[in-house]
C-alpha cells in the first residue's frame, strides 16, 4: 500500500517469497553436493520424453514444444512453488502451472488439481490440454511452429505483453532452435518445426546497458525510492518463475515490488531494474541480527531494503540442481557489486532472503551452492587465486607469471556449460576439458572468442594454443568447431564449418583469398552464409548455401558480381571456385558465368 509518493510500506505480504527452509545461521551448512551438467545435457535430457510424446499425441501438440516449455519453466524439475510476488500464484510441476491456469488445465485433462500439482504425467497432460485449448481458440496453424506463439503466450502466466513475447521468443524458441534431443529431431523431420522456418534474427532488440553493471540490460522499474543509508549486504532471491516472468513483474508499477537485478537460468542475460544507489522493494522484513549470526546488530529495527541490494534468479527455492552458467554469471555480478560497494563476500553480508525473513520466506533454498558461489565471486574478483593440474602445466610452459599470460586473476573454475575448467590471467586465459587438454587464448583472439560467447558459442573450446601462421604475418587458435585468425591489418575473425573447410582446401591464408576480414555472416536474402577475406589489395569471399555448398570468388570477378548485386543478382550464388579458361579466368554461378579476359581487363556475363 502506498502511503507517500515514492514510498511503500513493505510488509510480509509484499515481499518476495520462496520455498524450502534455509538454516538461520550462516555457520550451519545446508548445501547439497551438485555435479555440474552442461546446459546442452540438461536441455536434451530424455527422461520425460515418453510423457511428452503421450500428451502430445493425446492433445495434438508437438511433443518437442511441450518439452521446450518444460525446459524454460523448470529445467524438467517437479517444482513445489511458493507465492513469490503478491498477485502471482505459486507454480507446480515440470510445466510450472499455477492458479487459474492450473485449474483450467486440470479440468481440460480430466485430472484433479492435486494430481496436476504433484504427478508429472498429470501435470504434463494438463499443460498440453491447456495449450491445445488456447490453440483452438486462437485458430493456430499447428503445422507451423512459429504460429504457436500466441497460444504459448496465453499459457505463460505472464501479465505483461513484453514479458510474454520475451518468454516465447527469447527463451522458449531460442531453446527449441538449440535443440532438445530426440524430440527436436523428430519434429524437424516433419518439416513443421522452427528448423523449417528462417531465423531472421527479428527477436533481437537493443537495450541500454545497466547503469551499474555494463554486462546487464537496463529494464527500468518504477518501484524504488531513495536509499537512506549505504549498502551493507546483498540478498539472494529466487523468482519462483522463469526469467521473463520475473523481470516483467518487477517492472510492473502495479506490482509494487522490485529487485536490483534478475539473472537468467543459463546466465546468458542479466537485467538491471533498479540502480544500486536506490532502495529497491525486495524484502518485507526489519533486520534482526539474531537471524544473521549476531552480526551487524547496529542495523536492528531497520527495513532490510534500506541497506541491501537484491539479486533475483530465474528458478525456484525447490530447485535441486542450479545451472552452473547461472551461478557463474551471478557470481560475476556479485563480485562487481561487492567490489564497488565495499561489501565483504561472506555469509553474513551475502545472505539468502529466507535468512533475514525466516518466518515466511525460504529462498534461495537448501540446494543453493553457497560455497561454490562465493568461491566463484572471490575468484572473479582475483581473491585467493590458485592454479593447478593441466592448466598449471600449460601455464608454466608459457612462462608462468613472467610469461605471455601474466599473473593469475581467478582460481580454477568450472565453465558455465559444466564440461571444462579455466583460469583467467592478467593477459588471457587457459581452458581445459578432458577431450581437448589445456590451451591458452589471449589478446585479440580471446576478445573475439569472448564476443562469440566463449565455449558456448559456435567455436567450442580451444584445441591449440595461439600460434604464428606459416607466412609469419598472423596468429591463430584452432577450436573444436573452427578457428580465429588475426593480423595487425585485418583484426581477429572466426572461420568455421564448410566455409573454413573450403578455405583450408584452398591453402588457408597462403591462398588467393588471404586472411578473413569478417566473421561468418548471414546473407541479406537469409539463405546463405559468407566470410570476406583480403590478400594485399585484393578482396575475396567464400559463400555457402545448403544447396550450392561453399565456393570462393575473388578479384575482378568478385568486383563484377558485387556490382551486379551479389547473390541477389540474376546470377545467384557461386557454384564453383575460380578456374582458368583460354585468355583468362572464370567462375560459375547458379544461373550463369562471369569470365575475366586478361587482354582487355574486362569481366563479361554469360547466362546459362
Amino acid at each position: 500500500m502506498r502511503i507517500k509518493s515514492g514510498w511503500v510500506v513493505l510488509g510480509a505480504s509484499l515481499a518476495l517469497a520462496c520455498g524450502a527452509n534455509e538454516q538461520p545461521g550462516p555457520e550451519v551448512s545446508t548445501e547439497a553436493v551438485q555435479v555440474p551438467r552442461s546446459e546442452e545435457a540438461v536441455r536434451e535430457d530424455a527422461s520425460l520424453d515418453a510423457l511428452f510424446r503421450e500428451a502430445g499425441r493425446e492433445f495434438n501438440v508437438p511433443p518437442a514444444l511441450l518439452k521446450g516449455l518444460a525446459f524454460v519453466q523448470t529445467r524438467y524439475e517437479m517444482v513445489q512453488g511458493a507465492e513469490e510476488f503478491e498477485g502471482r500464484p505459486a507454480l507446480f510441476g515440470v510445466m510450472a502451472l499455477g492458479g487459474p491456469l492450473l485449474e483450467e488445465g486440470a479440468r481440460l485433462a480430466g485430472v484433479s488439481v492435486a494430481e496436476a500439482q504433484g504427478d508429472a504425467r498429470a501435470n504434463i497432460r494438463a499443460a498440453a490440454a491447456l495449450l491445445s485449448h488456447h490453440a483452438d481458440a486462437l485458430r493456430v496453424d499447428r503445422s507451423h511452429a512459429s504460429q504457436w506463439a500466441p497460444a504459448l503466450e496465453a499459457v505463460s502466466g505472464i501479465a505483461d505483453a513484453a514479458g510474454r513475447r520475451a518468454f516465447v521468443q527469447d527463451e522458449l524458441f531460442r531453446s527449441l532452435r538449440l535443440g532438445l534431443g530426440t524430440l527436436s529431431r523428430e519434429w524437424d523431420a516433419t518439416g513443421q518445426s522452427l528448423a523449417a522456418e528462417p531465423d531472421t534474427g527479428g527477436r533481437v532488440r537493443t537495450f541500454a546497458a545497466g547503469p551499474d553493471y555494463p554486462a546487464s540490460v537496463w529494464r527500468a522499474s518504477p518501484n524504488y525510492n531513495a536509499r537512506p543509508i549505504g549498502v551493507r549486504m546483498v540478498i539472494i532471491h529466487t523468482c519462483e518463475s522463469s526469467y521473463a516472468g520475473c523481470w516483467s513483474w518487477l517492472t510492473n508499477p502495479s506490482s509494487e515490488v522490485s529487485a536490483h537485478y534478475v539473472v537468467r537460468e543459463d546466465g546468458g542475460e542479466i537485467s538491471q531494474l533498479v540502480r544500486e544507489s536506490s532502495r529497491g522493494w525486495h524484502i518485507g522484513a526489519t533486520f534482526q541480527c539474531s537471524n544473521n549470526g549476531n552480526q551487524e546488530c547496529g542495523l536492528n529495527g531497520r527495513s532490510a531494503n534500506d541497506f541491501t541490494i537484491g539479486i533475483e534468479h530465474g528458478g525456484y527455492a525447490s530447485t535441486k540442481n542450479w545451472p552452473v552458467g547461472q551461478i557463474d554469471a551471478s557470481a560475476r555480478l556479485l563480485c562487481d557489486i561487492t567490489r564497488d560497494n565495499k561489501i565483504p563476500r561472506d555469509r553474513y553480508h551475502v545472505v539468502g532472503h529466507g535468512q533475514l525473513q525466516p518466518y515466511n520466506r525460504t529462498d534461495p533454498g537448501a540446494n543453493w551452492p553457497w560455497t561454490d558461489y562465493l568461491n566463484r565471486a572471490n575468484a572473479h574478483c582475483g581473491a585467493g587465486c590458485s592454479v593447478g593440474g593441466a592448466i598449471l602445466t600449460r601455464y608454466n610452459q608459457l612462462g608462468g607469471a613472467g610469461g605471455v599470460l601474466g599473473g593469475c586473476m581467478t582460481s580454477e573454475l568450472t565453465t558455465p556449460d559444466g564440461v571444462g575448467r579455466f583460469n583467467h590471467f592478467q593477459n588471457g586465459s587457459i581452458y581445459w576439458t578432458p577431450d581437448t587438454g589445456a590451451w591458452e587464448v589471449y589478446g585479440n583472439i580471446r576478445n573475439r572468442w569472448e564476443a562469440l560467447n566463449w565455449e558456448k558459442g559456435v567455436l567450442g573450446y580451444p584445441i591449440t594454443g595461439e600460434k604464428p601462421t606459416p607466412d609469419g604475418v598472423g596468429r591463430f587458435n584452432h577450436f573444436q568447431k573452427g578457428s580465429i585468425y588475426w593480423t595487425q591489418a585485418t583484426g581477429a575473425w572466426e572461420v568455421h564449418g564448410l566455409i573454413r573447410a573450403k578455405w583450408e582446401a584452398l591453402g588457408w591464408e597462403t591462398s588467393a583469398l588471404g586472411y578473413p576480414i569478417t566473421g561468418e555472416q548471414k546473407t541479406p536474402d537469409g539463405v546463405g552464409r559468407y566470410n570476406h577475406f583480403k590478400k594485399g589489395a585484393i578482396e575475396g569471399s567464400i559463400y555457402w548455401t545448403p544447396t550450392t555448398g561453399a565456393w570462393e570468388v575473388h578479384g575482378r570477378i568478385r568486383e563484377k558480381w558485387a556490382a551486379l548485386g551479389w547473390e541477389k543478382s540474376t546470377l545467384g550464388y557461386p557454384v564453383s571456385d575460380e578456374y582458368a579458361v583460354t585468355g583468362g579466368r572464370e567462375s560459375e554461378f547458379q544461373k550463369g558465368f562471369l569470365t575475366y579476359t586478361a587482354a582487355t581487363d574486362t569481366v563479361t556475363v554469360r547466362m546459362k
